[in-house]
């Protein structure tokens, strides 16, 4: 059980990792000033010709977190609302972990690539839009399905490991007459020897010595010991040490 939990763990992270984004990052430049970023242009990151992500660079510097796959970054300076730079790069992701320096270097476009940027404002702190959050879903919902599949399993494996409680019935005692019944039985079922040994301990009202009980017997000691022994693994007798003798008493008498 604790290989699988392990399992589960080594998969739940493979599968926050594959959900994880990666990171590219760089600075802007312009074509004829190479020691200084060039501010306030506006980057963009394109997947398949889709818009992604946007941001206008108040510090002439960028950063995206992507996932895997393959893009177009896109960097356009305007002065005075009019395109006056531009630039783009292509850049593959292959895995979350390939982070990558990309700086851009802007020129000025062709006749046919001049474009009104319209009333939008430059001058402002580093502003990011249309962030993409999808791989922060992706991984949230990861989590959440890892947390409540392992709750679930540690749930069922206790459940399992808990031992069941072992139901004991109660011996019912007999009732007098079916007891009277059952000593009736075993005495006649007894070999005549101990029948014999028996009846003498009831004449004696169920109670004798052991050394008063070989004297009634013509057998040896070693045999009435025996034969005292049988009686008591029948339950008809219990014996009693007192002293250096025994006291045999027999049972269910009332």
């Amino acid at each position: 059980m604790k290989r699988r939990i392990i399992l589960l763990i080594i998969l739940i992270t493979i599968l926050i990792s594959g959900a994880q984004a990666a990171k590219v990052y760089g600075s802007i430049y312009e074509w004829s000033e190479l020691d200084k970023p060039l501010k306030n242009a506006i980057v963009e990151i394109e997947e398949n010709s889709t818009r992604m992500q946007y941001k206008v660079s108040g510090d002439g510097t960028y950063s995206f977190d992507i996932s895997p796959g393959s893009y177009d970054i896109k960097a356009k300076y305007y002065y005075n609302n009019i395109l006056e730079l531009s630039g783009e790069e292509k850049l593959r992701i292959n895995n979350p972990d390939d982070s990558k320096n990309l700086d851009l270097i802007l020129f000025p476009p062709i006749d046919s690539d001049y474009e009104y940027l319209g009333n939008i404002s430059l001058t402002g702190e580093l502003d990011t839009k249309q962030a993409d959050y999808t791989n922060y879903i992706i991984t949230f919902l990861t989590v959440l399905v890892a947390l409540i599949i392992i709750s679930v399993i540690i749930f069922i494996w206790k459940k399992k490991k808990k031992p069941a409680v072992p139901i004991i019935d109660e011996p019912v005692p007999l009732p007098p007459e079916k007891l009277e019944k059952k000593e009736e039985s075993s005495r006649i079922e007894l070999p005549d020897d101990l029948k014999e040994l028996y009846d003498i301990i009831l004449k004696k009202g169920g109670r004798i010595t052991q050394k008063d009980l070989r004297k009634e017997v013509i057998y040896g000691e070693a045999k009435v010991s025996l034969m005292i022994a049988d009686l008591e693994d029948r339950g008809l007798i219990k014996k009693i040490k007192k002293g250096r003798s025994n006291i045999i008493i027999a049972e269910n008498i009332k």
